[in-house]
C-alpha cells in the first residue's frame, strides 16, 4: 500500500507577507504567503476558518518556521513561531 505524502507534516521557514489573492475574481481578498527559498504559497491555521481574519496577518514582514500540511498551493500551519531574520 502507498503512502498518502500529504498527510505527513512538512516544516518550512519563510518570510510573511501580504499579497492579494484571487485578483479580479469575487473571492479577491488579502492573503498571507510564505515566501520561502524555493517557492511561494498561501499560509493559514489549519483550525481556523478560511473566512475570517488570519492571525498570522500580524507577522507580515517576519520570518516564521512552521510545522503543517501543504496542499497545491495552501499550507496548513499546525504551530509556527517567529525566526531571526537568515541574512
Amino acid at each position: 500500500m502507498s503512502e498518502d505524502k500529504s498527510d505527513k507534516l512538512q516544516k518550512v521557514k519563510g518570510r510573511l507577507t501580504l499579497r492579494t489573492f484571487a485578483k479580479t475574481t469575487k473571492s479577491e481578498s488579502m492573503g498571507v504567503y510564505l515566501e520561502t527559498d524555493n517557492d511561494c504559497f498561501l499560509i493559514r491555521p489549519a483550525s481556523g476558518n478560511p473566512f475570517m481574519n488570519n492571525p498570522l496577518a500580524e507577522l507580515a514582514g517576519k520570518y516564521i518556521e512552521a510545522t503543517g500540511r501543504r496542499s497545491s498551493y495552501v499550507f496548513f500551519a499546525t504551530k509556527w513561531r517567529e525566526i531571526p531574520d537568515p541574512k
